[in-house]
């Protein structure tokens, strides 16, 4: 390895070259640099996501019911939006892909008697809303009976 080589790569794994020096640096690079360069940044996002995880305090079984109803009323809204039924069968699954982890989350709450009465309480003095999105569910259920990729997304929904 040329001497020149060397220094590329630990100016790689250090960050990036100085602006005059790129053009050089960029046709002296390791053909293995680049892959330190992108090791090195995923680890850099991995552990600063890690931290935001760590320091985020566990949601409380009303937040997870406010974020299940909110993903809720995003398939909802996806699927009312489209103008035909074979439309809104992707669009319900893609606003469900997006927001799976809520409705996966709302359904861990069955496993814990206590976050469950905690979610059951807070759903009946919100009892207005969710009654207001089950009437838009069940219109649009009504309205794609027949179509299977809609029929699927309500299946989503309840078995995440």
């Amino acid at each position: 390895m040329a001497a020149g080589t060397a220094q590329t790569v630990l100016l790689d794994l250090r960050g990036p070259p100085p602006a005059r020096a790129s053009r050089v640096a960029a046709s002296a690079l390791h053909p293995i640099s680049w892959h330190l360069v992108a090791v090195r940044s995923l680890v850099v996002l991995l552990g600063v996501l890690g931290i935001s995880f760590a320091c985020r305090k566990d949601a409380t079984p009303a937040e997870i019911t406010e974020r299940a109803w909110h993903a809720h009323s995003l398939v909802i809204a996806a699927g009312e939006q489209a103008k035909t039924c074979a439309e809104a069968g992707p669009a319900m699954q893609a606003a469900f892909t997006a927001n799976r982890q809520a409705f996966v989350d709302a359904m861990a709450l069955d496993r814990d008697k206590a976050k469950l009465e905690a979610a059951t309480a807070y759903l009946e003095a919100n009892e207005q809303r969710y009654r207001d999105l089950d009437t838009r569910m069940e219109a649009l259920s009504d309205r794609c009976a027949d179509d299977p990729t809609v029929q699927a997304a309500f299946e989503q929904m309840s078995n995440p």
